[in-house]
């Protein structure tokens, strides 16, 4: 049944519905966090519970986002809501290459343009490992920055299918199955064979010749007839139905569309190699080789003449391919350059600015958008040699790329939010992220100083935050600065402290690690309740404080839990319930101790709200397992934004103590709220990590973090949520923003 505006799934709200097929429909849908608009692919509740679709469908979100290309609709997040699975990508402006060939064939020119475009994005995605199988010309966007490829890895399914409406998966032989629109499939689909990249290079030449045409390659009145038409005849050449289409260009479509795939273009890069090649040979001013030759028929001079000729010929033809692809870039990835600007999407951007400096290295207007797309990184660590690896931030599922090898001075990197990853024989992989604010500063720092730790040396599942590192306007002085609680509005003027090196949990505290904690005794030994027992200004004993650490059946334990006992299958959740005493007691248990809100805040960034709160767990969806949401702050900690709440060491005065990040129930502003709790409290969103710190000890313990505004502070009204979002980028530019 078709969603109706105004339906949630999670964080997104439905609009109306774009399009439908048998794997999935397609709505525009406004994301409530960012308030933009997207696009969002659910698979409806019945194929979800066929373990097949719901493969395919899940294939879909790696395919896509593996890939970053200004020519694929890049993919935002994947969810699941009420037993429906969704993927949200780019809301696309324009129409599908389908819509568009509706109104007759396109000018060979434009033809060669997207085609070129599409080329170039599928070899792309098979570097990737990824074949679309299912290439035509409703799943291609046209826009105004050119051709879009959509439903990468998805296979349609269509209970009755027609010579109009062909997609389909169905047992072809008790081995294989066919997948994709019978049209634009190859041979060896149709035949139920493995497919591998030349399968889309023949669905290339299908759309290439109907984009030229205004016809199908092959037709037929009959599913039968068009799986004949594919496997048996040729296509009708397309210069006998178009006038205008240079032949080289029919030559590429015709190899394209060879049955046998050894006979096609072995890739998409060689399919792309030859259509710019035809661009540069067919434009105004070209060299036509054939004629001059013939003119040189004399045998006494032949064949000097051929050899002058052909030297001539291709410095001509180099020539003229370099000044086409120059005028390219000038008249077209210039102006769309900016338009990806101003649309704030550098990533893009930057991937076609790369390619316009091939052309055109030294043009000033390019030269003006660098600072607005990318930024110069210096990289060091200590030890120096480490492989250096970067991806875009959130995009766990993406490849690793090699940046290299440390250390590295002015490498110019593209301007969005990264991922990076430190590797060095011996020593502990470091993960880091940096964080764009401003729209053209990097945070915390262009230059980024690392320290590898010895595996036998790291203590397990913790981080190392190192020579008292934390959040610096300035790179210069990142590593002398003392910590403040930048990203806590009302705090950040609070004393600043040189916290020195310490070490801090990847991750929450699960119920898995806490119920070793119960297993050996840490509701009985008192040697691990280090502080005194206060409930509403009075002191309780050892006996009635323990009598309230219960579960819901009246065993020891967290308030979530029943019959001494963590829910089924959470054993990697976070541990929740629990009171500041109970996870103090537990650090104790582990050598370990509640962070500050210094060291918290140090490793939370809470300036990159803007950043991480869209990739954590906020919005009502329930506790998630550790690790699970992508939103990892800039020192490689996970879910520090949302999922549970966490357990500071401070008092906030009254006797409470400060919870951090916010929980999963909670509105996304509270990541960027120092919120104070009665020690006792034990409510279903409360948790903790833990901290372990250095010879020089933990610095901040020693005093209370009192309320910036006094004890009303913690009593003040929560903002609404319809004023949610302006609050959100508020704090993040503010905390974010560099000093004058």
């Amino acid at each position: 049944m078709p969603l109706s505006p105004s339906t949630r799934l999670g964080p997104y709200e439905i609009i109306s519905v774009i399009g439908a097929g048998g794997m999935g429909e397609v709505y525009r849908a406004r994301d409530t966090r960012l308030d933009r608009t997207v696009a969002i692919k659910i698979l409806p509740e019945h194929l979800s519970r066929n373990p097949q679709f719901h493969k395919r469908f899940e294939r879909e979100a790696k395919a896509i986002s593996s890939l970053s290309h200004p020519h694929i609709c890049p993919l935002y997040d994947v969810g699941h809501h009420d037993g429906i699975d969704y993927l949200v990508m780019e809301h696309l402006e324009g129409e599908t290459l389908d819509q568009r060939l509706k109104k007759g064939p396109l000018p060979p020119e434009r033809a060669l343009e997207y085609a070129i475009q599409i080329a170039d994005a599928l070899e792309m995605a098979h570097r990737h490992g990824v074949i679309h199988r299912d290439l035509k010309p409703g799943n291609i966007m046209l826009t105004d920055s050119g051709a879009k490829l959509l439903d990468f890895g998805l296979a349609k399914v269509q209970k009755a299918v027609g010579p109009d409406e062909e997609t389909m998966t169905t047992a072809l032989t008790a081995q294989a199955a066919i997948v994709g629109t019978i049209p634009y499939m190859s041979p060896e689909q149709l035949e139920g064979r493995e497919v591998d990249a030349r399968s889309d290079v023949f669905a290339f030449g299908a759309v290439l010749y109907e984009m030229l045409t205004g016809r199908r390659a092959f037709q037929g009145q009959s599913t039968v007839s068009i799986i004949a038409a594919v496997t048996r005849d040729e296509p009708k050449p397309v210069r006998e139905l178009v006038k205008g289409v240079p032949l080289e260009l029919e030559h590429i479509v015709v190899r394209c569309l060879r049955k046998a795939r050894n006979e096609r273009y072995a890739s998409a890069s060689e399919v792309e190699r030859q259509l710019q090649d035809c661009r540069a040979l067919t434009s105004s001013g070209g060299i036509n080789l054939g004629t001059l030759l013939r003119k040189s028929r004399r045998p006494r001079v032949a064949i000097p003449v051929l050899l002058v000729l052909l030297l001539f010929a291709i410095f001509s033809a180099w020539w003229i391919q370099r000044s086409f692809k120059a005028r390219w870039a000038r008249t077209q990835a210039l102006p769309a350059i900016e338009r990806l600007i101003g649309q704030e999407k550098r990533g893009e951007a930057y991937a076609l600015a790369v390619q316009a400096e091939r052309y055109i290295p030294d043009d000033p207007i390019l030269g003006k958008f660098w600072p607005e797309i990318s930024w110069m990184a210096s990289i060091r660590t200590t030890p120096p040699g480490a492989a250096v690896f970067r991806r875009n931030f959130g995009d766990r599922e993406g490849t690793w790329k090699l940046v290299g090898r440390s250390p590295i001075q002015k490498y110019r990197l593209p301007l969005v939010d990264s991922q990076w990853r430190f590797e060095l024989k011996g020593f502990s992989a470091v993960e880091r992220a940096t964080m764009v604010v401003g729209g053209t500063y990097v945070m915390p720092s262009t230059s980024t100083s690392v320290t590898m730790d010895r595996e036998a040396k790291t203590p397990p599942g913790m981080i190392h935050q190192t020579d008292g590192v934390t959040i610096s306007y300035d790179p210069a002085n990142l590593q002398n600065e003392a910590a403040t609680l930048a990203g806590l509005p009302g705090f950040e003027d609070l004393p600043a402290i040189l916290l020195g090196d310490y070490w801090i949990d990847r991750y929450e505290v699960s119920n898995k690690q806490f119920k070793e904690f119960m297993d050996k005794g840490g509701y009985k030994k008192q040697e691990y309740w280090k502080h005194g027992f206060r409930k509403d200004g009075r002191s309780l004993s050892w006996t009635d404080a323990m009598a309230s650490f219960h579960d819901k059946t009246g065993r020891a334990g967290p308030a979530t839990w029943e019959q001494g006992e963590f829910p089924r299958g959470q054993d990697d959740f976070p541990v929740s319930g629990v009171s500041w005493y109970e996870a103090a007691a537990y650090a104790e248990f582990a050598g370990k101790s509640l962070p500050t809100i210094y060291h918290w805040t140090t490793a939370a960034s809470p300036w990159a709200s803007a950043s991480m709160v869209p990739a954590s767990n906020f919005g009502e969806r329930g506790l998630a397992r550790v690790g699970s949401f992508h939103g990892m702050s800039w020192s490689g900690a996970y879910d520090m934004a949302g999922n549970v709440k966490e357990w500071c060491w401070n008092e906030a005065g009254s006797g409470k103590r400060y919870t951090m990040g916010g929980a999963w129930d909670e509105p996304l502003y509270m990541f960027n709220d120092a919120d104070a709790r009665a020690p006792l409290e034990r409510s279903a969103n409360l948790g903790f990590r833990c901290a372990k710190y250095g010879s020089a000890g933990a610095a901040g313990m020693e005093f209370d973090v009192k309320p910036p505004f006094g004890e009303s502070w913690l009593l003040r009204p929560r903002i609404s949520s319809i004023r949610l979002l302006t609050l959100s980028a508020m704090l993040s530019n503010s905390a974010r923003k560099p000093p004058e």
